[in-house]
């Protein structure tokens, strides 16, 4: 087993609510459930074999166990026993690393380390893309804030890892696919929580990927103006605009898992990570620069306006009328 430092470095704040909504610790068994779909997901780029379920039956590991006792008896070289039952496995790689019914993961958290902060529901401006009088703020109070004024969240955690030498590679690869993309963890996801990018202390610089497959996820960023928004009142914007036909395909039902998700702004800049084709994603950032661009041309209006009339107003108490 060798031991691994893995850290989630934020991007967004990471939401892990229990049943009460409340961010009070965060779970083993959620972040391996992360890093399960995150795999999966790389297995398809790579054109590795993905099962929803699996189980290892106790009939298939004694066939193994006879095959390997069979093996030593005929003086077969067999230098790691492990390694032999590993790749006899009638598993898939997901399930050989991450575990399924009969089979033990081959990864174990030792240790979860992270910092927590406190987020305002008073800190972001809900009005970005939309008018007065949309109710974004109202639905983030309701769903996010759970009609509270705070809430905590989470910030850089820190695992420390113990992973079996026959899946070390393989796990190298997994970190190696996601060194310059960020992935998602945790809840509250539709308002722009979960964006981290995966650190190790892994050398990776003689590992080597293939990928077959490039239309599962798309990556993407966009740059605004605004810094203290959440994801929601992108996706909001775009569920409005979007023709009633493909609202439900693209950004699912209310409450519902989306093709989209977008992150909070860090340092102005939006992540976007999409199920979806690039082409519609494309489209949805036009939207959004050019609804920026409009909003601030009639703030900058709104602002020249008071400005002018602060000006006469200025001219009229200096010089009087006559």
């Amino acid at each position: 087993m060798k031991k691994v430092k893995v850290e989630f470095e934020t991007i967004t704040p990471i939401f892990t609510g229990d049943a009460w909504g409340k961010n009070s610790e965060i779970k083993a068994s959620s972040v391996m459930g992360s890093l399960r779909f995150w795999f999966e997901v790389y297995c398809h780029f790579a054109g590795i074999d993905v099962k929803e379920k699996e189980e290892l039956k106790e009939k298939d590991y004694q066939k193994i166990l006879k095959s390997l006792k069979k093996d030593i008896d005929d003086d077969k070289n067999i230098e790691d026993i492990d390694k032999y039952i590993f790749d006899k496995l009638p598993l898939t790689l997901s399930s050989k690393i991450f575990g399924c019914t009969g089979w033990k993961s081959r990864i174990e958290i030792e240790q979860i380390v992270f910092k927590k902060r406190t987020i305002k529901a008073n800190d972001f401006d809900y009005n970005y893309l939309h008018s007065q009088d949309n109710n974004t703020k109202w639905w983030t109070k309701k769903v996010l804030y759970d009609n509270q004024n705070q809430i905590d969240v989470f910030e850089n955690i820190v695992l420390e890892l113990k992973i079996d030498n026959n899946v070390l590679n393989d796990v190298k690869k997994f970190f190696k696919f996601y060194q310059d993309e960020p992935i998602l963890i945790g809840g509250k996801k539709a308002f722009g929580f979960g964006f981290v990018k995966l650190k190790s202390n892994l050398d990776l610089s003689d590992i080597d990927i293939e990928i077959k497959k490039d239309d599962i996820v798309i990556w993407d960023s966009i740059k605004i103006r605004k810094n203290n928004i959440t994801g929601y009142n992108i996706k909001y914007f775009l569920r409005k605009k979007e023709n009633k036909k493909y609202r439900t395909i693209n950004f699912g039902k209310m409450g519902q898992a989306s093709n989209f998700f977008f992150s909070m702004p860090k340092n102005g800049t939006i992540y976007i990570i999409s199920f979806n084709n690039k082409t519609i994603l494309d489209k949805y950032k036009r939207w959004i620069k050019k609804s920026e661009q409009f909003q601030n041309k009639q703030i900058n209006k709104k602002y020249n306006k008071k400005l002018n009339n602060a000006s006469i107003d200025d001219l009229k108490n200096k010089w009087g009328s006559r």
